[in-house]
C-alpha cells in the first residue's frame, strides 16, 4: 500500500488492539476510507475520494509515478461527495452538507485543487457526459432544481472556465446551452451520452410505458425509435448508428447484440447467457480500437468477459494474482496499459488495486476497511429456493460459526430495498453484524429482483403481495433444513424491504417473532400521492401506471398497505427513519408507529434528524445497530455462538 495513502486511511481506521469477539458496530459501520477512485484519461493520475477520522470525505489526486498525494479536504458539515476527470488536468466534484443537501458542483485544476470555482451553485445535479470535442466542457442534468422546489429541471452545458456565483435559484452563469428534451413526450427519466461524450438519447414515460429518442445533432431535434419487445438498452455504439441491447428468447436465453437504430435490425449476439440478465451490468469501450471491450455483470457472483486482447490480458493478470476475490474493472487509461480494479467478496470488504501491464506492476492502493484485517469474517454462501408456484429462485445464506441440525440458531431474514435491485455476494456489514451475534442472515432475490430471467424480474416486479409470498417461501425453506430455529425468526429491511418486514409480520401468521424496519413504505396511496409535487424524475407517473392510481386504485392500494391492516399486527417491531428523507416521508413511519401505540402492540422508534433515506452519519448508524442488536436480543431471546469443532 503506497505510504501516503495507508497514512491516510489507518488514521481513521488503526486496527484495534483488542481481538476480541463478535465484531462492534463501531467497527462494522464505520465509512470506507477509499470510497470512490477513478484513473486519469493519461493515466498518470489517480483521483480518489478519502474519508478521515472525522467521517469527511476528501478529494485526494495522487501521481502514479511516486503516488505523492494533493488533497481537497472537506471542512465542518461539508463532504466531497462524488468527482470526474474533465481532461487530464482538471476535476469535476458535487459538494454535500450534512451528508443530506447538495450543496454544488466545482471545479479545480489539480495542481491547485484549493482554488476550485463553482459551475452550479445549489442545484442537485447528475453528469451525463464529459464532451471530448469542447474540452472543459461538462453535460449536466438539474436532477432537483432549486428554482422549482427540488423538481427535475433541465440538462444544460456547461463550461468550466466560467465561474458562477448565481443566487439560489437562478440560472448558473457557466451555462452555455440547454438541451431542450423531445417534445410532447412525457418527463423524462433518464439521459445518456454518444461514446464522445455528447448527449445522445432520452429517455421518457408516456403512457405507461417508456419512449424511446436519440438526438439528431444536424437538426438539434430528435428521432424516436422503439426496442424489439423484452429487449433492454445498454449503451449507445461508437458507430451512433447502433444501440447495444439485450434480448432475450425461450431456451437460449439472453444475447448482448448490436441493434441498428434506424432499421431496428439485429445483428448476431457476440455474447449469450441461458440464465442471467446482462442488461444490469456495465459495458466497457475500447478507445484505441473504438469498439465494444467487453462486459462486467452478475451471475451469482460477478463475471467479466472481453473481446479486447489488453483488457482480456488485465483480467487473466489480476485473476492469477488475486484468485480468491472478485475483481472488477473500474477503468483504464486511453493507453490502455494501467487498469484500475475494485477486489470484493463477502470476507473482503474491498480493495483497489492498479495494474500496470507495461512495467508488469500490481500496486494496492488501499483496503476499504482495514481495521478488519485478521477479523473473524463469516462465509455467504448461495443457495436456491422453491417458490410454491414451482418457481426457482435464489438467495444468500450466512451461518454462524456451530450452527447445525443439533444446534440451530435464530435466523435473521433481511429484505433488500429498491424493489428492483438485488443482492450480492459481497461484503455486507449487516450481514456480519448479524451473523457475528450468532445469527443466520437470509438474504432472498425474491421475484422483481433484477438480472434473472424474465418470469422473475420482469412479470412479477410490482405483485408486492407475490414478493411477500416468496420471502415467506425462501423463510420455510431455511428452516426447512432444521439449521435454524424455528421459534426464533425475525424479518428486516430498509425501504421497500422495510416494507417487506412490517408486511411480513402484518400477512403472514405464527412466521416471524419481530420485525425491524428503517425508512419504509406502510401506506402506498399516500406514498404515490406525494411523488405528484416533488419526484425524482417521471417517479409519480411511473407509480401511478405500474402500481395503481390513488383516485381508482384505492381499494388495491389498501390491500397492499400494512397500515391498513394494522390490527394483524401482535409482535414487536422497530420503526427507524430519518426525518428529513425526500423519497419516503418519515410520515409514513410516524403512522406506523401511532397505530401499534394505539392498539398495544410493542413497538420501538428510532428517528434522527438531518438524516434523510439511511443513516448517513457515522455515529447514528453505530447507535441504531446498537439498538438492533438489543432488540433482537429481547425479541428472539438472545443468540450464543458455539466455536466450530
Amino acid at each position: 500500500m503506497p505510504r501516503m495513502i495507508a497514512a491516510l486511511v489507518l488514521a481513521w481506521g488503526a486496527v484495534l488492539s483488542s481481538r476480541a469477539a463478535p465484531l462492534t458496530a463501531e467497527e462494522l459501520f464505520r465509512s470506507a476510507p477509499l470510497g470512490e477512485a477513478r484513473l486519469s484519461p493519461d493515466g498518470r493520475h489517480l483521483g480518489a475520494i478519502v474519508t478521515d477520522e472525522h467521517d469527511l470525505k476528501n478529494l485526494l489526486i495522487f501521481d502514479v509515478a511516486d503516488y505523492k498525494p494533493v488533497g481537497l479536504r472537506g471542512s465542518g458539515s461539508f463532504d466531497i461527495s462524488t468527482f470526474h476527470w474533465l481532461g487530464d488536468d482538471r476535476v469535476v466534484f458535487n459538494v454535500s452538507r450534512e451528508k443530506l443537501y447538495t450543496w454544488g458542483l466545482f471545479v479545480a485544476d489539480i495542481a491547485h485543487l484549493a482554488s476550485f470555482s463553482p459551475i452550479n451553485r445549489y442545484d442537485a445535479t447528475q453528469i451525463i457526459g464529459i464532451p471530448v470535442r469542447r474540452p472543459g466542457h461538462a453535460i449536466v442534468w438539474i436532477t432537483q432544481s432549486s428554482a422549482d422546489f427540488g423538481k427535475p429541471g433541465e440538462l444544460l452545458e456547461l463550461d468550466a472556465g466560467r465561474n458562477s456565483w448565481a443566487y439560489e435559484g437562478a440560472r448558473p452563469d457557466s451555462v452555455v446551452r440547454a438541451y431542450p428534451p423531445p417534445p410532447k413526450a412525457g418527463p423524462v427519466m433518464a439521459w445518456a451520452p454518444t461514446r464522445e461524450g455528447d448527449v445522445g438519447l432520452c429517455m421518457t414515460w408516456l403512457g405507461g410505458s417508456i419512449h424511446m429518442f436519440q438526438r439528431v445533432p444536424a437538426s438539434d431535434g430528435w428521432r424516436a425509435f422503439t426496442l424489439p419487445p423484452g429487449a433492454s438498452w445498454m449503451a449507445l455504439d461508437e458507430d451512433g448508428r447502433f444501440l447495444w441491447v439485450v434480448t432475450h428468447a425461450p431456451g437460449t436465453g439472453f444475447a448482448l447484440r448490436r441493434m441498428e437504430i434506424g432499421s431496428g435490425k439485429m445483428e448476431d449476439p457476440v455474447l449469450t447467457d441461458p440464465s442471467y440478465d446482462m442488461s444490469y451490468g456495465r459495458l466497457y469501450f475500447s478507445e484505441a480500437a473504438h469498439a465494444l471491450a467487453g462486459i462486467s455483470y452478475l451471475q451469482r457472483k460477478a463475471v467479466s468477459v472481453w473481446f479486447s486482447h489488453p483488457y482480456a490480458v488485465a483480467q487473466a493478470t489480476i485473476n492469477h494474482k488475486r484468485p480468491d476475490t472478485d475483481n472488477v474493472l473500474v477503468g483504464c487509461d486511453r493507453a490502455e496499459r494501467k487498469f484500475l480494479y475494485i477486489l470484493a467478496g463477502p470476507q473482503h470488504p474491498g480493495s483497489f488495486e492498479l495494474l500496470d501491464l507495461g512495467a508488469a506492476t500490481l500496486n494496492v492502493l488501499a483496503d476499504s476497511a482495514p481495521w478488519l484485517k485478521g477479523r473473524p469474517l463469516c462465509a455467504v454462501e448461495p443457495i436456491g429456493f422453491t417458490a410454491r408456484d414451482g418457481t426457482r429462485l435464489e438467495g444468500y445464506l450466512a451461518l454462524p460459526p456451530g450452527a447445525s441440525k443439533d444446534h440451530p440458531v435464530p435466523l435473521v431474514v433481511l429484505c433488500h430495498g429498491g424493489p428492483w435491485v438485488r443482492d450480492v455476494p459481497e461484503y455486507n456489514p449487516e450481514v456480519q453484524f448479524l451473523a457475528s451475534r450468532g445469527y443466520a442472515v437470509l438474504q432472498p432475490n425474491y421475484r422483481g429482483s433484477t438480472g434473472y430471467s424474465p418470469a422473475i424480474s420482469r412479470d412479477g416486479a410490482y405483485d408486492y403481495k407475490g414478493m411477500l409470498d416468496d420471502v415467506v417461501d425462501a423463510t420455510r425453506g431455511v428452516i426447512a433444513t432444521g439449521i435454524v430455529d424455528p421459534r426464533k425468526v425475525a424479518i428486516m429491511g430498509a425501504s421497500f424491504g422495510g416494507y417487506l418486514a412490517v408486511s411480513g409480520v402484518t400477512f403472514e401468521d405464527n412466521l416471524y417473532c419481530c420485525a425491524i424496519t428503517e425508512c419504509g413504505v406502510f401506506d402506498w396511496e399516500r406514498f404515490i400521492k406525494s411523488k405528484s409535487d416533488v419526484a425524482r424524475p417521471a417517479e409519480y407517473e411511473f407509480l401511478r401506471d405500474k402500481i395503481g392510481r390513488p383516485d381508482s386504485d384505492r381499494a388495491y392500494l389498501e390491500q397492499i398497505s400494512p397500515l391498513e391492516h394494522a390490527d394483524r399486527i401482535h409482535v414487536p417491531v422497530l420503526i427507524a427513519h430519518g426525518t428529513e428523507d425526500t423519497i419516503v416521508d418519515v410520515a409514513q413511519s410516524r403512522r406506523l408507529a401511532a397505530e401499534l401505540k394505539r392498539r398495544g402492540v410493542p413497538h420501538e422508534t428510532f428517528y434522527r434528524a438531518v438524516e434523510g433515506h439511511g443513516f448517513y452519519n457515522y455515529r447514528n448508524r453505530v447507535e441504531f445497530y446498537h439498538r438492533v442488536e438489543a432488540f433482537l436480543a429481547a425479541n428472539l431471546g438472545g443468540a450464543t455462538l458455539t466455536p466450530p469443532r
